[in-house]
C-alpha cells in the first residue's frame, strides 16, 4: 500500500511524555478520582481525575494556550498515549474541564489540594520541618459584580503587586516545603487581603491539618517575610516555631539597626555573612533576633547612597543658586525662605548669612555724597556634606534583623536561620514560574470567582508537578554521577524542566496505516533523550515506547561539543 498523507501521520509528543508520567508516578489522577465522583448516568465519560492531569499538561505545555484552547492544544498530541485512556481532544472540551473546575470547587479548593499534597509528599518521603509561606496577586480582567461567598475568593480592587490597580485581582497564598520544594498548601484568598492577616491564619489552618496527619514531622517552623512580624498577632500562636525579617520601622529594630559596630560581637558565617545575637521579649514572646551583616550588600548599598548624595548634591546646590539671586523684601523673608530647605536636609549643611543688597536710588553718575539704600536682602550660602552622619549611616548598611522563637541554638543555630530564611526565594521562584508568558496563567478570564480559585488550584498543581519532576530528575543525575547539557552544549547536573522541555521538543509520535493495520512508532528519540526518559522510570519508558530493561546509554562526552552533537546522535 502506498504511503500517502491519508495513511501517515504525525502528533507531538516532546517533553509532555514525562509529565504525564511525573503525574502517573505521584497518582495524582487516582487521588483525584478517588474524591471526585464522576457521575457516568449524566453522560460523564471523562474522569475528573484525567480532566485535571490534561489541565497540568496544557499548563506544563509552555504553549501560551489558555484554559479554553485545551481542545486545540491536544489537537495535535497523542491524548490516549499521554491520559491512559481512550480519549479524543474534542472530549477535552472547555465545558468538559469547566464542570471540572466547579466540582473541585464543590468539594473546596484548599481542601482537595491539600489532601493530595500531603498525601504525595508522605509517600516520597519529602515532607520537611520547615514551610515557606508568601503571597501573589493575579489581576482580574473583567467586573465581577459578585458578594463574598464562602471559601470563594472575592474578586476586588487592593495592593496591587503586579502594577495594575485598576484591575481587580484575587490573591494566592502557598506554602512550600520539602527537598523538592513542593507547594504543600495553597489558598484562594479575596483581592483586597493583607498579607499580615492572613500569613497568621495561614499558619493556624496548616498546624491544624497537619495534628491529623499519619507521618506529619514534629516541632514546624514556618518561614514568611516580614509581613508576618506583627507582635500582638505572633502571641496568639501556640506550639509553632517561625523564622521571620523584623521590620526596620519598629523602635526596638531601629535601635539595634544603628549600634555601632565596635561595641557588637560579631560570629562570621563565611566571607560574606557575619551576625551577632540578642534576646529579646516583645508582648509576652521570647525571641531571638539575628542582626546580620552582609558584605555584599553593604558594598551594593554604599554606591547606592552615594549616588543618593551627588544627586542631592546637585539638587541643593540649584536651589541655593537661584536663592542667592532672589531679591526678598525683608530679613524675615529670607530666613522663612531658608527653612523649608534646613528642615529637609538629611546628610548635608547649609551654612548661610543674610545681606543687604544697596543702591543708589537714581540712575546714572551718582552725586557726590549720596549713599546708597537698602532696596532688599540677598541670601549667602555655602554647601557642605555632614560627614558624621553619613559615617552613622554606612555604618548600618548591609544590615537586617531575623528572628525566631526557636531559643534553642542545639536545634537551630544562628547559621540555620540565614539560610532557612534565604531559602524562601523558592516560594517566589515559584510564583515566578507561574506567571512566566510561556505559562500564560498570571491572569484570568473565568466568568465565576467559584472557578478562579479552581483554577489557581490547577495552577499550583502544575508547579507541584514540576518542582517534583525537576528534582527526580536532579537526584537520579547526581545518584547516577551523570550530566545533560546545557543551553550551548556544556556538561551540567542541575538542568530546569523548562530547559528539558525544549531539549525534548523534537520527538514525535508517527502513526502508519497498511492494510488496515495501524504501526505507532515514537521517533527523533536520541541517546540524549533515553538518558532523560530513563530517569523518569517506567511510566515515562513507557509512553516513549522504550523497553523496560533499557541499559543505560554510554556516551562519550569527548565527542559532544555543541549542543548540535547531544542531539544528532
Amino acid at each position: 500500500m502506498a504511503l500517502n498523507r491519508d495513511t501517515v501521520s504525525s502528533e507531538q509528543l516532546g517533553h509532555l511524555g514525562l509529565v504525564a508520567a511525573t503525574i502517573r508516578e505521584l497518582g495524582i489522577i487516582d487521588k483525584i478520582d478517588a474524591r471526585l465522583d464522576l457521575n457516568e448516568r449524566k453522560g460523564g465519560l471523562v474522569s475528573y481525575g484525567r480532566r485535571v492531569a490534561a489541565m497540568v499538561l496544557n499548563g506544563l505545555g509552555f504553549m501560551n494556550s489558555r484554559l479554553s484552547m485545551t481542545p486545540h492544544f491536544f489537537q495535535d498530541k497523542p491524548v490516549a498515549q499521554l491520559l491512559g485512556a481512550e480519549l479524543f481532544a474534542e472530549n477535552l472540551n472547555d465545558d468538559c474541564l469547566g464542570r471540572c473546575l466547579d466540582k473541585i470547587a464543590d468539594y473546596g479548593v484548599t481542601k482537595l489540594y491539600s489532601e493530595l499534597a500531603f498525601e504525595i509528599a508522605r509517600e516520597k518521603g519529602l515532607l520537611g520541618q520547615r514551610l515557606h509561606l508568601d503571597s501573589t496577586s493575579f489581576v482580574l480582567y473583567g467586573r465581577y459584580d459578585v458578594e463574598p461567598e464562602g471559601d470563594t475568593p472575592f474578586p476586588t480592587y487592593g495592593y496591587s503587586k503586579a502594577k495594575r490597580p485598576d484591575l481587580k485581582q484575587v490573591m494566592l497564598s502557598l506554602t512550600q516545603g520539602g527537598k523538592a520544594n513542593l507547594p504543600l498548601w495553597m489558598e484562594a484568598l479575596d483581592g483586597n487581603s493583607s498579607d499580615k492577616a492572613s500569613f497568621h491564619e495561614t499558619v493556624k489552618k496548616v498546624q491544624q491539618f497537619t495534628k491529623h496527619l499519619q507521618s506529619a514531622p514534629d516541632g514546624l517552623c514556618f518561614v514568611v517575610d516580614a509581613a508576618f512580624y506583627v507582635p500582638e498577632k505572633l502571641a496568639e500562636l501556640n506550639d509553632v516555631h517561625w523564622i521571620t525579617r523584623v521590620p526596620a520601622q519598629l523602635k526596638e529594630a531601629r535601635a539595634l539597626l544603628k549600634t555601632s559596630t565596635d561595641v557588637l560581637t560579631w560570629q562570621v558565617f563565611d566571607q560574606n555573612y557575619r551576625a551577632t545575637t540578642q534576646c529579646v521579649t516583645i508582648h509576652g514572646i521570647q525571641q531571638r533576633w539575628l542582626l546580620i551583616e552582609s558584605k555584599h550588600a553593604q558594598k551594593r548599598e554604599l554606591e547606592n547612597l552615594q549616588r543618593r548624595l551627588n544627586k542631592k548634591s546637585e539638587e541643593l546646590c540649584k536651589i541655593l543658586w537661584h536663592m542667592g539671586n532672589q531679591v526678598f523684601q525683608c530679613n524675615n523673608d529670607a530666613e522663612k525662605a531658608m527653612k523649608p530647605l534646613l528642615k529637609s536636609l538629611k546628610y548635608h549643611r547649609i551654612d548661610y548669612q543674610i545681606v543687604s543688597v544697596e543702591r543708589y536710588a537714581s540712575k546714572g553718575r551718582p552725586k557726590p555724597g549720596t549713599e546708597k539704600e537698602v532696596v532688599g536682602y540677598q541670601i549667602q550660602a555655602t554647601l557642605s556634606s555632614c560627614l558624621e552622619k553619613i559615617q552613622q549611616e554606612q555604618q548600618t548598611l548591609g544590615r537586617f534583623i531575623l528572628a525566631t522563637n526557636q531559643l534553642d541554638t542545639k536545634i537551630l543555630n544562628n547559621i540555620a536561620v540565614l539560610q532557612q530564611y534565604k531559602e524562601q526565594s523558592s516560594v517566589e521562584s515559584g510564583f515566578k514560574f507561574i506567571k512566566n508568558n510561556a505559562f500564560e496563567l498570571d491572569s484570568f478570564y473565568l466568568k465565576t470567582p467559584a472557578r478562579i480559585g479552581a483554577l489557581m488550584m490547577i495552577m499550583t498543581l502544575c508547579l507541584m508537578v514540576y518542582n517534583f519532576a525537576q528534582y527526580s530528575l536532579r537526584k537520579c543525575l547526581d545518584e547516577q554521577d551523570d550530566v545533560l547539557p546545557n543551553q550551548v552544549g556544556k556538561p551540567i547536573k542541575n538542568p530546569t524542566m523548562k530547559w528539558i522541555a525544549e531539549l525534548m521538543g523534537m520527538i514525535a509520535v508517527v502513526t502508519i496505516v497498511t492494510d488496515d493495520k495501524r504501526h505507532r512508532i515514537v521517533t527523533n528519540v536520541k541517546k540524549v533523550h533515553q538518558r532523560i526518559i530513563a530517569c523518569f522510570g517506567v511510566h515515562a519508558l513507557e509512553i516513549y515506547g522504550l523497553p523496560q530493561d533499557l541499559p543505560k546509554v554510554e556516551i562519550n562526552y569527548s565527542n559532544y561539543k555543541n549542543l548540535l552533537h547531544w542531539c544528532e546522535r
